[in-house]
């Protein structure tokens, strides 16, 4: 049950870590589309809830 309860908790920053890789690769990639990067987004995520 702790190992549960360990993966919860750092769900958070994991969600955290993606929004702001999302974040940074929109202000610093030029070349950067909104599709491909909420295409990026959702990949990550479906890769966080899959964990």
């Amino acid at each position: 049950m702790d190992r549960k309860e360990e993966k919860k908790s750092s769900n958070p920053a994991d969600f955290s870590e993606i929004v702001k890789k999302a974040y940074d690769m929109g202000v610093n990639e030029h070349e950067m589309t909104l599709e491909k990067l909420i295409e990026d987004l959702k990949a990550d995520l479906r890769q966080l809830v899959l964990c």
